[in-house]
């Protein structure tokens, strides 16, 4: 019989989770409403105590001030990315946490530690995809504080674990299986694990071995909505390659706006 962990997960798009997690719900990497991938909207999220934010990038932070209106939340990012969020924002800073490599914040109901990660490689120079890539976005063109965070999003990446009271733990990662990365998350040890698919065969195989290495039993992919461009039998390769690693693992493809429950 598979394990129950009482984590509800929804995924909203891209890399955007609602995670209720007891009494505390966190979103992630807020970007729906702009998403050409899913119909749904900032709406969508019911409840938010706490944002995770992985990088700055257009693309995963576009609904933070929709969200910070209607609930007023913490915001967790790294922190170098605090200063020019709380200034886009004009946010009351004390609800914006910066949170270096290792730290770990215990909200009683979760524990969050942050985790040094670097961008899936972008293959290009800085200054050529911060003007030929970012800043060129209309999202960027029509909010001068979107286009400000877009640098740091390039340097900044702040990966994520979460540990409930119980022990249950969820990783939140979203770069490529470098080893430095592979062997900060080898340590940790979670149940469940959020992390970027990817495109191309072999892409695939580094991810899904990246998730048995880390020891994850639940493995949930993100980012396969982006821009429309995916090819739904990634999504098909990615568990085989997932369970013939982890047989006795599950693989959930989630759909946007639809409730998991583990």
């Amino acid at each position: 019989m598979k394990k129950e962990y009482g984590i509800d997960i929804k995924w909203l798009a891209v890399s955007s989770f609602e995670i209720r997690c007891g009494e505390t719900t966190i979103v992630t990497d807020p970007y729906i409403t702009e998403c050409v991938g899913t119909d749904l909207t900032w709406g969508a999220v019911e409840n938010c105590d706490i944002i995770c934010l992985g990088h700055a990038h257009w693309d995963h932070i576009t609904d933070i001030p929709r969200l910070v209106e209607k609930f007023h939340p913490i915001i967790l990012c790294g922190d170098q990315t605090a200063f020019p969020l709380a200034a886009w924002l004009n946010y009351t800073p004390t609800r914006i946490y910066p949170m270096y490599p290792n730290l770990e914040l215990d909200f009683d109901t979760v524990k969050i530690q942050a985790l040094y990660g670097r961008h899936t490689d972008l293959k290009t120079g800085f200054n050529d995809l911060l003007n030929d890539r970012l800043l060129p976005n209309p999202l960027c063109q029509a909010d001068p504080g979107i286009a400000s965070l877009q640098a740091i999003g390039s340097l900044e990446y702040r990966n994520f674990l979460f540990t409930l009271p119980d022990g249950t733990k969820i990783l939140f990662w979203g770069n490529d299986p470098t080893p430095e990365q592979i062997n900060i998350c080898k340590a940790l040890k979670p149940d469940i694990a959020i992390i970027q698919r990817s495109n191309g065969q072999d892409a695939l195989v580094a991810k899904a071995e990246f998730a048995a290495a880390v020891g994850c039993k639940v493995l949930i992919p993100h980012h396969h909505d982006f821009k429309c461009v995916d090819d739904p039998k990634n999504m098909e390769r990615f568990e085989e390659e997932f369970l013939k690693r982890v047989p006795d693992g599950t693989f959930v493809n989630p759909k946007h706006g639809e409730w998991i429950h583990l």
